[in-house]
């Protein structure tokens, strides 16, 4: 039998992808992705922890609904630090296995997100309704905010400073994987997953549409974000400020 586990990822890093290949290759219960954001399926948790401050009745609530041992895709940067903590203390008592999902160029990931922010596209399906218009230039795009941008590098950067402490210790240790090293180079990113599954339990000869899940995974998720990033007006100096803010700075995770 294979360990559930829970994916620490962020906005716009591949996530959706990775959990939902994950999930159709796991007998563990499946759940809303990013369940313990307020308008998710488990949201009345973190709203209810919000309003009382109580971890003690969070770590309760935790217990309660991760019971059925769900796999979960957690985007732990819109999340309480306090939460974060409880959450990887619960789910490692469960058995969960943790992997932390990031991104080499933290300026693409910013730079996609607010493009996402701007347009309303945060999938594949919306990508080709509203793209079409807005590369013709039937649609007009505003500028994308240069200091919301500039926030969430340094918010995001400091919540994986946070997740690194909790996991600096953990047994076994979290598998971390890079979005580029899957999606970039097919071969590679398929003996990644490989590598992946081997550390959850997983047995790929079990599942007889293996290859041409992995193939979904790896070839069909790219929404082509870039073909609209020259239409947003102020998006290179965006991107170049992002890059400025990063200089000399460390990568906190080091891949598995």
């Amino acid at each position: 039998m294979s360990d559930p586990y829970v994916i620490w990822t962020m906005r716009r890093t591949g996530g959706t992808t990775l959990a939902t290949l994950l999930s159709l290759l796991s007998e563990h219960p499946r759940v809303q992705h990013e369940p313990f954001n307020t308008d998710r399926k488990f949201g009345q948790v973190t709203k209810d922890f919000l309003e009382s401050a109580s971890k003690r009745k969070l770590r309760a609530a935790l217990l309660e609904c991760l019971a059925p041992r769900p796999v979960i895709k957690h985007c732990y940067e819109l999340i309480n630090p306090v939460f974060n903590a409880t959450l990887m203390q619960v789910t490692t008592e469960l058995g969960y296995r943790h992997i932390i999902l990031d991104r080499h160029n933290e300026t693409d990931r910013i730079a996609s997100l607010g493009v996402a922010q701007l347009t309303g596209v945060w999938g594949r399906d919306e990508a080709q309704q509203k793209y079409p218009a807005i590369e013709a230039g039937e649609v007009v795009m505003a500028p994308m905010d240069a200091n919301h941008a500039k926030h969430q590098l340094q918010l995001c950067h400091q919540r994986r400073l946070e997740l690194a402490k909790l996991t600096a210790r953990a047994k076994p240790a979290p598998f971390v994987v890079y979005f580029e090293d899957i999606y970039t180079d097919p071969q590679a990113g398929r003996a990644l997953i490989e590598r992946l599954l081997a550390y959850l339990g997983v047995r790929p000869q079990d599942f007889a549409n293996y290859d041409q899940l992995v193939e979904d995974a790896l070839l069909g998720r790219d929404q082509k974000s870039r073909r609209v990033f020259q239409a947003v007006p102020n998006f290179e100096q965006v991107c170049a400020d992002l890059d400025a803010l990063q200089k000399g700075r460390k990568r906190v995770f080091v891949a598995s």
